[in-house]
């Protein structure tokens, strides 16, 4: 072979590969689309669209490695099951507009103390559920903290094309009711059942209050 073929095919050989480091780049490109494309639908399908927090499922999995971390630990956790009091007459009154600013208000400010020993989901409606790794004072204490919190939020009511009114205001008070790993041991349906059942005495004794199972 002379060198002008050699040549010849080495050029070939260069066109060829710059085009498949073009063919690859591109199908990396569209491999990184997807993939961005996927973790969206993943995130959506996780978290409440309304709301951002966890949905029930992917809080319930969360919340039963807590446990099993915490029994291989020898640590105590906890739940809260937390219910927007009087959420229909909110709906009622104001319109569903103001029903979900409300909504979001309460999740933001339940954001506002997760971390990797506390997380929280939307239970379904206008209930939601906390667990938390702590001790039992821990956990009411931040019980109260979110129910203090909660009395603080305020905004304009919005109108049904969610142009805030001029002068009519939400507030809003929720109730809570907790249990404990130290009393119900490390189990998740029981703290549940604990929880809810503590959530509706509070709410039987008159709202706005925090009741432990």
């Amino acid at each position: 072979m002379d060198l002008k073929h050699l040549e010849g095919d080495m050029e070939g050989i260069r066109h060829l590969l710059s085009h498949l480091h073009g063919e690859v780049t591109a199908l990396e490109a569209t491999y990184s689309q997807v993939l961005h494309v996927l973790r969206k639908l993943e995130d959506r399908a996780e978290t409440d669209d309304l709301t951002g927090l966890m949905r029930r499922a992917p809080f319930f999995e969360k919340w039963d490695a807590l446990i099993e971390s915490c029994r291989k630990m020898g640590q105590n956790c906890g739940v809260l099951m937390i219910d927007i009091d009087h959420f229909k007459a909110i709906n009622d009154n104001h319109g569903h507009p103001t029903g979900d600013e409300v909504l979001k208000r309460v999740a933001e400010l339940l954001k506002q103390y997760e971390s990797p020993d506390c997380f929280s989901g939307r239970y379904g409606g206008e209930e939601f559920a906390v667990a938390i790794r702590g001790t039992d004072a821990e956990i009411l204490g931040r019980a109260e903290m979110i129910r203090r919190g909660t009395e603080r939020l305020h905004g304009r009511v919005l109108g049904r094309d969610g142009t805030p009114s001029a002068n009519v205001m939400w507030k809003c008070t929720l109730s809570v009711g907790m249990a404990s790993s130290r009393k119900e041991g490390l189990d998740a349906p029981r703290l549940l059942r604990a929880a809810d059942a503590a959530l509706y005495d509070a709410k039987r004794k008159g709202r706005n209050q925090v009741r432990a199972a």
